[in-house]
């Protein structure tokens, strides 16, 4: 997306942070990248998301995806935001590891909520932290710092949540979202044991059919996509946080054999583990 009324742009590789006055933006769709994290500093305006509508003003932030359809469409005289445009790559890992419900009904609610002082304070901090990864943190340590930096920010949002009492079952309206929660919930739990579809559906009393519906409908994945990108992201953090030799990991995780892992692993990410683990 084209924005000529940007005062600031920042560009590490895939990684963009942007300061607008969001002109040339409005009534037009908003390009969400893989996640845009957009925090309003000054003005006034109004977004649609996914034909819901949120007012905006200083402290306003929106955390949108890329299914998600958005439109800016009003901004006031003086009005400026700051967005941070990330690859869903960078996320999808973090998205895995963040298995509350409460946190993805909020966000799904509520792309776009309302910072008190207190939180708006910690996010300009945190804010800071990420622009200064993007445009001087080294290369070989951006990615996995603003993992960190993005990790960090979900974890703080579900801590706020759940010391505000937020109750889960105010969400339930979106049948669809908490269904595909639970699953994440499930898979976060038994991945290691169990790869079947059939076994999360009888676990959440559901059809495998209506599973992939959901799935694809909520994540444009199936069930089986969901369950191998989660043994993957198993299989990454034991080859990079652990010295646990291929077929122990194999084991841990009760692949029948380490070639089968083996061959899983390179199927799912075009790289073996060894040349992973050297890579990173």
């Amino acid at each position: 997306m084209e924005r000529t009324d940007n005062k600031n742009h920042s560009y590490a590789g895939e990684y963009k942070l942007t300061i607008s006055d969001m002109k040339d933006c409005c009534g037009k769709p908003f390009d969400t990248a893989g996640c845009s994290i957009v925090l309003v500093q000054q003005g006034y305006g109004i977004v649609k998301v996914n034909s819901m509508q949120f007012p905006l003003k200083e402290g306003s932030i929106g955390i949108l995806f890329y299914n998600d359809n958005v439109v800016f469409e009003n901004v006031s005289n003086g009005f400026k935001a700051g967005i941070i445009s990330l690859p869903y790559n960078l996320i999808e890992d973090i998205v895995y590891k963040v298995t509350t419900s409460r946190l993805w009904n909020f966000i799904d609610a509520n792309p776009f909520f309302q910072a008190n002082d207190r939180q708006l304070f910690l996010l300009k901090n945190w804010w800071q932290q990420m622009s200064w990864t993007i445009n001087h943190c080294t290369i070989s340590y951006r990615k996995d710092m603003l993992k960190n930096h993005i990790h960090n920010l979900f974890m703080a949002i579900d801590t706020e949540l759940q010391l505000s009492g937020l109750d889960d079952s105010q969400r339930e309206s979106n049948r669809a979202r908490m269904l595909v929660n639970q699953f994440l919930e499930l898979l976060a739990k038994h991945h290691s044991n169990y790869r079947e579809v059939q076994f999360y559906a009888d676990k959440l009393c559901i059809a495998t059919s209506y599973l992939y519906k959901v799935t694809s409908r909520v994540l444009a994945a199936s069930p089986k996509e969901l369950i191998d990108k989660q043994v993957v992201v198993a299989i990454k953090e034991m080859l990079i946080n652990t010295d646990l030799s291929v077929k122990s990991i194999a084991s841990e995780l009760h692949f029948k054999d380490p070639s089968y892992m083996c061959r899983f692993f390179t199927r799912m990410t075009g790289v073996s583990p060894i040349n992973y683990r050297i890579k990173t």
